[in-house]
């Protein structure tokens, strides 16, 4: 069962439940997913820009100073997703599946 199922379920039993749980964890996720969704956007604009410069400096430049502070953006606030989502509903490998789970 999804938080929002359960939401659900504990809304039909009793209308006048706060459930503030679930609503304030709901609302936290969507707010991650719509910055995920902006910086994964800023990313991918900011590598199209990259890929049209010609100039092996000016490219090194645009990652140092564009690129990588983007993806650590991105990272950052991925990283505060994994925190307050359950491991069988993220879509790829946690830290720890990563440190651990390698042969």
């Amino acid at each position: 069962s999804t938080l929002a199922d359960t939401l659900a379920k504990k809304l039909a039993v009793c209308p006048t439940l706060g459930a503030a749980y679930e609503k304030r964890s709901i609302t936290e996720l969507s707010a991650l997913a719509d910055e995920i969704d902006r910086a994964t956007t800023e990313l991918e604009n900011a590598e199209l820009a990259y890929k049209e410069i010609g100039d092996i400096t000016a490219a090194s430049e645009r990652i140092r100073d564009d690129l990588l502070p983007k993806m650590a953006a991105l990272r950052a606030v991925c990283d505060e997703a994994e925190t307050k989502t359950a491991a069988k509903y993220w879509p790829f490998p946690t830290y720890g599946d990563l440190l651990f789970g390698v042969r």
